[in-house]
C-alpha cells in the first residue's frame, strides 16, 4: 500500500516529465519540416484529426454513454478551450519557423506564471502569502519569469559547443526566405503561450460542466482541427499544400498526433482535476532543458550563456513551486484520511 500511494503521489509529476519529454520531440520533427516547406495549418489540421480519431476508442470503452451529456453550456467552453488551447496557440509554430527551438521553447516559461496568476486571480489555486508555503510558490513563479527575461533580453556570450549536427540538417531557401523574422516571431511565440496560459483555466473549468477527460479530448480536438483548417484554407487553397506524401511531415503528423495531442491533453485533464490549473503549467519549464539539448545536438545551433542562466533560474524556480504545491497537497491528503473518505475521479 505504501508503494502504490508513493507512485499515486508522484503520478502527476511523472506523467507531466513524460509530456515535456514529447513536446521536445515534437519541436524538433516541427521545425524540420516546416524550414522544409510543410505549411503549419496542414500540419495543425491532420494532427487535431487524428489525435481525436486515437482518442474516440477510449472515450468508447471508458466513457460509453457520455457524449449525450454534451449539452450547449459544455460545447461553449469547449469550443473555447479548442480556440485558446489549439487555434491560437498554433502561431507557436510559425514563430518557431522565425526562430529556433532552444529560444522558441524558452517563451513556455510564459506559461505558469500567466497561468498561475489567472488561478489566483479566478480562486482555482489557494493562495496564502501569510503562510512559507505560499511565499515559496510566489518566488518559485517569479524564478521562472527571471529565467525567461534573462533569455530573451540578456546578450551574453555564445557557445560553439558542437561543431555540426547529427542528422545533417540544413534549412531550404525557401524556408529561410519565411524565417529568421526574430521580432515576428518572438511576438507570435509570445502571444501563444499567453494563450496556452488561459487555457488551463478554461480546460479546469470545462471538466468541471463536462467531467470526461476522453470525450472533451475528443470533441476539442475535432472543433480545433475544423477552426484550423478554417483558417487554412483561407491562407492557402492551393491543393498541392493539404497533400500527404510518405515523408518526414507524416512521421512528424503522426508522433504530434499521438504523443502531443490525444495523450498530452488526456494526461493534462487528468492532472488538472487532480493538481489544479497551475501544476501542469509549471512543467513547461522542463521542456526547456530538453529542448535546448536536442537543438544543440541534432540541430546544430549555438548554446549561449544566457541560455544555461536562463534555465538554472527556471529549473530552479520550478523546484521551489512544486515543492509549495506538495506541501498543500500532503495536508490536505493526510485531512481527508483522517475524515475516512478520499475521493479518486
Amino acid at each position: 500500500m505504501m508503494i502504490s500511494s508513493s507512485l499515486k503521489e508522484w503520478l502527476p509529476a511523472i506523467f507531466m516529465v513524460m509530456l515535456q519529454t514529447f513536446t521536445a520531440g515534437s519541436l524538433m520533427l516541427v521545425k524540420v519540416v516546416v524550414d522544409g516547406g510543410l505549411f503549419v495549418c496542414t500540419l495543425l489540421t491532420y494532427r487535431y484529426l487524428l489525435g481525436a480519431v486515437l482518442v474516440i476508442p477510449f472515450a468508447v470503452s471508458f466513457e460509453n454513454g457520455k457524449l449525450k451529456e454534451l449539452k450547449l453550456k459544455a460545447f461553449i467552453w469547449i469550443f473555447t478551450s479548442a480556440l485558446v488551447g489549439f487555434t491560437v496557440p498554433g502561431l507557436y509554430y510559425i514563430g518557431l519557423g522565425d526562430t529556433s527551438p532552444g529560444y522558441a521553447i524558452n517563451f513556455y516559461n510564459i506559461v505558469p506564471i500567466a497561468a498561475f496568476i489567472l488561478a489566483v486571480l479566478f480562486r482555482k489555486e489557494p493562495l496564502n502569502m501569510r503562510s512559507i508555503v505560499g511565499i515559496i510558490k510566489v518566488i518559485g513563479a517569479l524564478d521562472c519569469v527571471g529565467g525567461t527575461i534573462i533569455i530573451s533580453l540578456y546578450k551574453g556570450k555564445v557557445l560553439h559547443m558542437w561543431p555540426t549536427n547529427i542528422i545533417g540538417y540544413h534549412p531550404s531557401k525557401a524556408a529561410t526566405a519565411f524565417g529568421h523574422h526574430h521580432i515576428r516571431g518572438t511576438i507570435l511565440l509570445v502571444i501563444s503561450c499567453l494563450s496556452l496560459a488561459v487555457w488551463y483555466t478554461v480546460q479546469a473549468q470545462m471538466l468541471k460542466v463536462f467531467p470526461y477527460k476522453y470525450w472533451s479530448t475528443v470533441a476539442t480536438c475535432f472543433v480545433g482541427c475544423i477552426e484550423m483548417a478554417i483558417i487554412g484554407v483561407a491562407m492557402n487553397r492551393e491543393k498541392a499544400t493539404w497533400k500527404l506524401k510518405w515523408n518526414m511531415s507524416l512521421i512528424t503528423i503522426i508522433y504530434s498526433a499521438i504523443l502531443n495531442t490525444a495523450a498530452k491533453f488526456v494526461m493534462i485533464s487528468w492532472v488538472v482535476t487532480r493538481r489544479g490549473p497551475t501544476y501542469p503549467s509549471m512543467f513547461c519549464a522542463v521542456s526547456v532543458l530538453f529542448t535546448t539539448i536536442l537543438d544543440l545536438l541534432l540541430l546544430g545551433h549555438d548554446l549561449s550563456v544566457r541560455s544555461i542562466l536562463g534555465m538554472l533560474l527556471i529549473l530552479a524556480g520550478l523546484y521551489l513551486f512544486l515543492w509549495g504545491k506538495r506541501k498543500e497537497v500532503v495536508p490536505e491528503t493526510t485531512e481527508t484520511q483522517g475524515g475516512g473518505a478520499i475521493s479518486d475521479r
